[in-house]
């Protein structure tokens, strides 16, 4: 089985699932884009994230490798992208070496290092109508149950917001997670994407969607997950 990352040509939404609807996980996934200029030309790549304060989105590190030129953030009403269009930088990113994580390359990658697989992008102004989800206050103990959004791509544009349960079935000594989508596949174009549990206290981020397990890409059965609990560490922030 190939491991496979970020996005690969015109990659759908997840692949199965649900449609998105209005409840707290799909009013704070977004679509992202981002503007690189690699070798004198310009590179156009989404990938999904999620509102994690009203100005702060978690994303996977190798979503915004290299300089990015500049970043879009689109919100969605149910599965469908919605106004306004919001701009972003890279605030923060917990990848010990961006380099390292390219798109749908996995030469060099270990496990260690999908771990840190995360990034923090801040707004241009804070979103007033969203309600942030927190990061997990427990990182130690794995949900038995979890549950991932994603945009993926439609042709080259915005793909419609789709979500899927998943089962854990693996985790590392570093927080990694890995989980069996049910009734669904992940795919490139999914990276980034928020995945959550829930506790009586409501929904919380597990952690983003950082690779797919697949025979063929782009699209796979099993998700790599890079623990949420790093940022935590690192900002203190819930």
């Amino acid at each position: 089985m190939a491991l496979g990352l970020g996005l690969s040509g015109p990659a759908a939404a997840i692949d199965g699932g649900s449609a998105a609807g209005r409840d707290a996980l799909a009013q704070a996934t977004v679509a992202i884009g981002t503007i690189t200029k690699p070798e004198e030309a310009l590179r156009l790549t989404r990938c999904s994230g999620v509102l994690i304060a009203p100005d702060l989105v978690l994303t996977a590190a190798h979503c915004v490798n290299g300089d990015p030129l500049g970043a879009l953030v689109v919100f969605f009403r149910g599965s469908e992208p919605a106004r306004p269009i919001y701009g972003a930088r890279v605030a923060a990113r917990y990848s010990p070496d961006p380099g390292e994580m390219l798109p749908n390359e996995t030469s060099g990658v270990s496990l260690s290092d999908l771990s840190l697989d995360l990034a923090v992008l801040r707004l241009t102004e804070p979103v007033r109508d969203r309600r942030p989800v927190p990061l997990a206050a427990d990182p130690g103990r794995v949900p038995k149950s979890l549950r991932i959004a994603g945009a993926g791509l439609s042709g080259r544009v915005v793909g419609r917001l789709r979500t899927a349960t998943l089962t854990p079935v693996a985790a590392s000594s570093t927080g990694l997670t890995i989980a069996r989508a049910n009734g669904a596949r992940v795919c490139f174009g999914d990276s980034g994407g928020p995945v959550v549990a829930q506790d009586r206290r409501g929904t919380y981020i597990w952690g983003v969607a950082s690779a797919v397990i697949s025979r063929a890409a782009p699209c796979g059965g099993y998700v790599v997950i890079a623990p949420a609990a790093q940022v935590f560490s690192a900002t203190g922030m819930r």
